[in-house]
């Protein structure tokens, strides 16, 4: 099963916190905020003893540095556990500490994990109060919560959407197939003498990029939110029936596609409101562009 690596820190602190709720339940987690004085070395705990600490590396490919980066941020954050025992101690009220968890979106490097528990087991040499004689200091990742990972996707609770735009060697590349050949013979048909060449093709490269986008969107849709990719098929669907069964709302060209588009905006929206309205355009443009592709959508020869 492969897991999103790349990540902004606060969305994953977002996600990670979700499948820890997921695996002890929300009502025995505890977020720290970090607004004043810092987080003290964990971000939230739970009423079991495990504190939790998320991390997610800038470097996702080389794996030598994403390991350094995480042991770096052990090394920082274990320690403050010690240094700042009277507000950890107050914190936590009681709970006797047995795991410190430094959460990663993947671990790749069996060093990191010798690093965090010999961290640990240092800390465990301080006597803390709070800590526990069978504590530990790990490294999990999203293969440790896979499980819950699989929950979160049948709520439409996944990964939150994050499609990158694709670039102009993707369009280039999927403009010299039958994409943008079956595009290319559409535009023509549609605006004739009335475009050049030039403009032709760039029409048709705005949407080899809205279809790529839409590809890939949709894909993401149906790997993580199980319920959305259902919701966004049956919405596309009923709008290609309806193109097919009723025929365009008008016999020019450019107003049948801006129509189309329109008309899928809308229905997405109303489907899928959580999406932001940008995601929501291209997945629009794009399915205009499926259409141009597989034939519902299309024009007489134009004089």
């Amino acid at each position: 099963m492969g897991f999103r690596r790349a990540w902004k820190g606060d969305e994953w602190q977002a996600f990670a916190l979700q499948l820890v709720q997921r695996r002890h339940g929300p009502e025995n987690v505890q977020i720290v905020p970090d607004s004043v004085g810092g987080d003290a070395g964990l971000e939230f705990f739970t009423t079991n003893g495990c504190l939790y600490q998320c991390y997610a590396p800038e470097e996702v490919s080389d794996v030598k540095k994403a390991a350094s980066a995480m042991k770096a941020k052990a090394g920082r954050d274990l320690p403050k556990l010690s240094k700042n025992k009277d507000k950890v101690e107050a914190i936590l009220s009681g709970i006797s500490v047995n795991r410190w968890i430094l959460l990663c979106p993947f671990l790749d490097n069996k060093d990191v994990v010798a690093d965090v528990r010999n961290r640990g087991i240092a800390l465990k040499g301080q006597s803390l109060s709070f800590l526990a004689d069978d504590f530990e200091a790990l490294c999990h990742s999203q293969e440790d919560f896979a499980g819950e990972i699989e929950q979160l996707k049948a709520l439409s609770l996944g990964p939150p959407l994050s499609v990158d735009m694709p670039t102009p060697v993707d369009v280039s590349a999927a403009g010299e197939t039958s994409i943008g050949t079956r595009i290319d013979e559409k535009l023509g048909r549609a605006y004739g003498s009335a475009a050049t060449a030039r403009q032709i093709a760039t029409r048709r490269d705005a949407y080899v990029k809205a279809h790529l986008y839409r590809e890939n969107a949709l894909d993401q849709l149906r790997q993580n939110h199980a319920v959305l990719w259902e919701r966004a098929y049956q919405s596309i669907e009923a709008e290609e029936t309806r193109l097919i069964a009723v025929g365009a709302s008008s016999t020019l060209p450019a107003e049948q596609l801006q129509s189309s588009t329109q008309k899928i905006e809308e229905s997405l929206a109303k489907a899928l409101p959580t999406l932001q309205a940008g995601v929501i355009t291209q997945i629009a443009l794009g399915t205009v562009s499926d259409w141009l592709i597989r034939c519902p959508l299309d024009f007489p020869e134009a004089g």
